[in-house]
């Protein structure tokens, strides 16, 4: 099955096999400012542009929060959008707004770095399970990251999910890894508790002196 949304694309044929998908999403033909995602079967290509307000802006402040804290600690690696992370057991490839590895992700061989097919020094691909991974809702991908990868990602066994939707009223919740499922560390609204950084999270926004959003990630 091939969801669009935003837009036409031309795809080959064997995308609709896992290793198929992922060789043509490593290979360089995918169009700029495409993102792809293959889960369980499904492949869907988002060509809408990224609304600022909404997701541009608290993907930056979200991103740059995190990366100074895995950074100060040296806790292990932290990457920005548009890195594709596949799990083979899951059936799942995507492009997450942000992931966290630690060093036991990739000691432990929990996680590895795939390398470009031309050179050995830089990598394409994340396989594996990670720490954490974080999506924010947009118009084009609701189904994709409240089901879809809600349910990828659990069956990943990655340790938190982090969702957030500033669309509308602000939501932002840490999903915990459970036997069952994902479940809230905190009602949203509330700090959200993330026991892989064993810290809890607020995130604000305000408006700035031209009306526009201005979002904040805090620890408390």
């Amino acid at each position: 099955m091939l969801t669009i949304d935003g837009g036409r694309a031309t795809v080959p044929s064997g995308i609709f096999d896992h290793d198929g998908f992922r060789a043509w999403a490593r290979s360089g033909d995918v169009s700029e400012g495409v993102r792809v995602a293959f889960i369980q079967g499904e492949v869907l290509l988002e060509m809408s542009p990224e609304s600022t307000e909404s997701h541009s802006k608290p993907k930056g402040t979200i991103t740059s929060a995190l990366w100074r804290i895995v950074d100060e600690r040296d806790a292990g690696e932290a990457y920005p959008d548009r890195v594709l992370l596949t799990n083979v057991e899951a059936e799942l490839s995507t492009e997450p707004d942000f992931v966290f590895a630690s060093w036991e992700a990739f000691e432990s061989g929990r996680l590895r770095l795939v390398t470009k097919s031309n050179r050995q020094d830089d990598y394409v691909e994340l396989e594996g399970t990670p720490d954490l991974v974080v999506e924010i809702i947009s118009d084009a991908s609701v189904r994709k990251d409240e089901e879809l990868l809600r349910r990828a990602y659990h069956r990943a066994g990655v340790p938190e999910y982090w969702l957030i939707d500033a669309r509308y009223e602000l939501s932002f919740v840490i999903l915990h890894h459970t036997s069952d499922g994902y479940v809230p560390g905190a009602p949203n609204g509330e700090p959200q508790p993330s026991r892989v950084l064993g810290l809890r999270f607020e995130l604000a926004r305000a408006t700035n002196r031209l009306g526009r959003w201005r979002y904040s990630l805090t620890t408390v």
